[in-house]
């Protein structure tokens, strides 16, 4: 088989479906990923999803989006991407594909060479927390797109770890590339070092509810302490309830509590206005790929995690991350939160998603990937 020639310019295509306009820990994170795209000329970079591409973080100059409408947009997402890539590869005389939710095109077009990030394995140890649609379609193609592709990226030590042990990879096939600080959410004030006022105690829980985030049982948790210790307030950023996981009764009698606000589809300021005004953000979930929410958290409030193994991971190296187990029934009395302070401090990994797949941290050289 003849190769086809390679091109004078490297032309990378990533997959933008995320860019949806939705506020989920995906969006954030590849808004973030393409707001420090690498600034250089070597390579070309073209944004392509079979919806409109709408992003809340400005996009580098030199970017192309592509909104695809040929027939096949109107698939599922994950269809339409494996099945229409290829031949918008050849057509636009692509290189490079960077898949960045877990799923790369079903074949190869010439030399293509393929990246993929992993967030999560959900996939493989939650699938019933995931719709029906997504499950089927996510369960088949992931784990082969991640098994065949050229180059891993995942979010953590954890997940890597994961997907050694679930599918079968090399560890060293993968890359660990830390998320970095979100720039909407950047540019607190980290020196505030004093401990929340005795008169009240501001926690806040940013998560859906679905069953492996474990919001329901916190929140039960709440409702108990909350009757106990006036000084408890909470904000809720999260969607409605799936399913029956609180019961209707439980979902009613928070609604109406008066030390609940909840809150929905609220813009970044007013996200980053609540990390301000909280003494402590709650993160009970039972599995994270990474958590961003902690790292959206450093340098405004402190964290209390639940004592999972990327949570012990993301401790080790941010002041003010505390653990506890909240995989325990609900306490029948208000547990002790201001033992878990100091706040986090704006320390962090030096290394970040925009700089692994953009330049090579092993080379430096401005390449999709080396």
């Amino acid at each position: 088989m003849v190769k086809r020639p390679v091109p004078s310019k490297l032309h990378l295509l990533v997959d933008a479906r995320p860019l949806n306009g939705a506020r989920n820990g995906i969006t954030r994170f590849v808004e973030q990923l393409i707001a420090t795209w690498p600034a250089t000329g070597a390579f070309q970079t073209t944004l392509i999803s079979n919806k409109p591409i709408l992003s809340n973080a400005a996009l580098p100059a030199g970017i192309r989006c592509l909104h695809d409408t040929h027939a096949s947009s109107r698939l599922p997402g994950t269809l339409w991407m494996t099945l229409r890539v290829p031949a918008l590869a050849r057509r636009l005389g692509a290189t490079h594909f960077l898949g960045t939710q877990h799923v790369l095109p079903l074949w190869r077009t010439g030399g293509l060479e393929q990246g993929v990030i992993v967030h999560d394995l959900v996939f493989e140890l939650f699938p019933d927390t995931m719709a029906r649609t997504n499950r089927l379609l996510t369960g088949f193609f992931a784990p082969r797109s991640i098994r065949r592709a050229n180059h891993q990226f995942c979010v953590s030590r954890t997940t890597r770890d994961d997907m050694v042990s679930e599918l079968g990879i090399t560890p060293a096939r993968a890359t660990v590339c830390y998320p970095g600080r979100t720039p909407d959410l950047g540019g607190a004030d980290t020196a505030r070092a004093v401990p929340p006022a005795p008169g009240s105690l501001s926690l806040l829980v940013v998560g859906s509810m679905e069953p492996r985030k474990n919001v329901p049982r916190f929140l039960q948790a709440f409702l108990i302490a909350a009757e106990h210790d006036t000084r408890l307030t909470l904000d809720l950023v999260s969607g409605d309830a799936w399913g029956d996981v609180l019961g209707d009764a439980v979902w009613t009698k928070i609604r109406q509590h008066p030390r609940i606000r909840i809150h929905q589809r609220i813009s970044d300021e007013a996200l980053r206005a609540l990390y301000d005004a909280a003494d402590y953000l709650i993160f009970p979930s039972l599995y994270e790929g990474f958590g961003l929410p902690i790292l959206e958290a450093v340098g405004h409030c402190a964290v209390i995690a639940n004592d999972i193994p990327v949570f012990r991971e993301l401790a080790d190296a941010i002041d003010g991350v505390h653990l506890m187990d909240f995989q325990a029934p609900p306490p029948m009395s208000p547990p002790d939160w201001h033992a878990c302070w100091p706040q986090p401090t704006g320390r962090w990994w030096p290394t970040t998603m925009a700089s692994s797949p953009g330049r090579s941290a092993r080379t430096g050289s401005s390449r999709p990937w080396v």
